[in-house]
């Protein structure tokens, strides 16, 4: 059906664009529809809301499918963040996601939330840190608060998540100036406050970390993190800081790791069990990874790693 509808309107529209919006694409749809047009070669182009938990083969379909612009609803990079929006991500799949839709020439839409009940201090100096890791993958589009929507479970259960909430948005009354309509019912986003206390010079990190990162992709100093493979060693190439740029071999277990973590996430029981098939000593494999993430080639999250530069092999 999806097929037959996609042809009608192309054929009648005369048009090769469509934007797909308001519903997060089906699972399904990667392999049994865009695998499908990728296998004809057809020369469609797609905006597409998608969850952030993809995996490399499902980026890869969208692409090859016609998919060349994803809004994959990549709003923090903080764990607790995350929760907080009951995301059901982390930062973990948000990272894998730009990665490799950076790889399959895929453009990412997203922001940066801020603003929620729960969040703390520590959230915001986490995701500064690690964003600074992130400057060779897309940047955000902005910096925001959250809004509060009607049907939303900080509207439907706010005593639950420590929110008040204090009236229409602020619009309304421009709009609607009669007394005659409760703005109240027929808003759909609110006012509200938190108990929240965040220091303000952390915000504002935050914003000129972001519009940093967005900089350094609109300039001549575009940043870059990749690493090329050979038989028995790994190179990896770093100008993510401005002005210095890093070239660093690797061999054994750091050069193994970096190559084995690259399509997904991998548990440190997986690494070690993989390099030293491939002849390395014991010990070495939580060695090779700790070495890795202090150079930031390597992202860990609860017992998973994942290695943050993008291959140089175009063939993946």
């Amino acid at each position: 059906q999806v097929h037959a509808d996609i042809s009608y309107l192309s054929q009648r529209y005369d048009s090769f664009r469509f934007r797909l919006v308001d519903n997060i694409l089906e699972m399904k749809y990667i392999e049994g529809i865009f695998g499908e047009m990728a296998r004809n070669n057809f020369d469609l182009q797609f905006f597409l809301e998608v969850k952030s938990n993809l995996t490399k083969q499902q980026i890869k379909s969208l692409a090859r499918g016609g998919a060349n612009v994803i809004q994959p609803g990549i709003e923090s990079f903080s764990l607790n963040q995350l929760m907080e929006m009951d995301k059901g991500v982390r930062p973990l799949q948000n990272i894998l996601c730009m990665k490799w839709a950076m790889y399959y020439g895929v453009e990412v839409n997203w922001n940066i939330l801020i603003g929620f009940p729960g969040e703390t201090d520590e959230d915001y100096h986490q995701q500064i840190q690690l964003i600074k890791l992130l400057f060779h993958l897309p940047p955000p589009e902005c910096v925001g608060d959250l809004w509060l929507e009607r049907f939303s479970p900080y509207y439907t259960r706010p005593e639950e998540y420590g929110v008040a909430i204090t009236g229409p948005g602020e619009a309304y009354s421009y709009v609607y100036d009669s007394e005659d309509i409760d703005l109240f019912r027929i808003a759909y986003d609110f006012e509200f406050t938190t108990k929240n206390e965040i220091d303000p010079g952390l915000k504002k990190e935050l914003f000129d970390t972001a519009e940093e990162w967005k900089r350094r992709h609109q300039s001549d100093e575009l940043p870059y993190l990749i690493f090329t493979k050979s038989m028995n060693f790994v190179t990896v190439y770093d100008e993510r800081s401005i002005g210095n740029p890093n070239k660093n071999r690797f061999e054994g277990s750091p050069a193994w790791t970096i190559v084995f973590c690259n399509e997904s996430p991998k548990t440190m029981d997986q690494i070690k069990k993989h390099v030293q098939e491939l002849g390395a000593e014991e010990g070495a494999a939580e060695k090779g990874v700790l070495q890795l993430e202090k150079m930031g080639i390597l992202y860990g999250e609860k017992g998973k790693y994942l290695t943050l530069a993008l291959p140089h092999n175009a063939n993946l």
